[in-house]
């Protein structure tokens, strides 16, 4: 497992038996890292079919049996958040597991089952339309070579409800706002950052093309700024 840190590729190993039980698909950022290569702070993984308390119950007992202490924190139907820590040496790992429908068959890398770049790229669109940290811009950005603006945009509709390009603008646009050290922090140089910022600009034109050009209704925002 040479594309995880050293921590969490123990922490997916310890998973096996949950993970092969309940058809645990690796997400979050490690989803994208084949694209990105950002840092990821954490774990995640999703099931489609399994009862999200019991992967997650599961999960737990996988960890505690590879010796390493598990900490449940908040839960639902749809997300179950726990947090596993080397009593040795100290260190810990956010883990996340989500019960999601997944459009696509998992790919594999690193051996483990991943989600497919279009279920990837629609729950990255999630976070970045629900939120909009710099991780989230940095996971979209990541996979922009892959499909367009509106494709991206597509992806989105299944894993998230409500799903707005005004607000997605919104998004968009604050990232101008983001300081340098919210990219840095995840392993960007300035380089990428550029390109990423450049990105999101891009797409908030593009949003406003749409609407002056095409006459889209889906794509009308009159709050929008016009075109330059």
């Amino acid at each position: 497992m040479g594309g995880f840190a050293p921590f969490h590729a123990r922490v997916a190993a310890a998973l096996a038996p949950a993970r092969e039980r309940y058809a645990l698909v690796l997400a979050g950022g490690y989803a994208l890292r084949p694209y990105s290569g950002r840092i990821c702070g954490g774990l995640g993984f999703v099931t489609a079919a399994a009862p999200l308390i019991d992967a997650a119950a599961a999960a737990v007992r996988a960890c505690r049996a590879a010796g390493l202490d598990v900490l449940v924190g908040d839960a639902t139907v749809r997300e179950s958040r726990l947090t596993v820590t080397d009593p040795d040496s100290g260190r810990s790992c956010p883990l996340t597991l989500l019960r999601e429908a997944l459009q696509r068959p998992p790919v594999r890398w690193e051996g483990l089952p991943v989600l497919h770049p279009d279920d990837a790229a629609g729950l990255a669109m999630r976070a970045l339309h629900g939120r909009g940290l710099a991780r989230d811009l940095i996971d979209v950005a990541a996979v922009s070579h892959l499909y367009s603006f509106r494709e991206l945009e597509r992806l989105a509709g299944p894993h998230c409800d409500g799903f707005s390009p005004r607000e997605l603008a919104g998004r968009l646009e604050f990232a101008a706002l983001m300081r340098d050290e919210e990219f840095e922090a995840y392993g960007l140089g300035e380089g990428r950052i550029g390109e990423i910022r450049r990105f999101a600009d891009a797409w908030v034109e593009d949003i406003k093309l749409r609407r002056a050009d095409d006459g889209d209704t889906d794509h009308d925002f009159p709050d929008l700024p016009p075109v330059d």
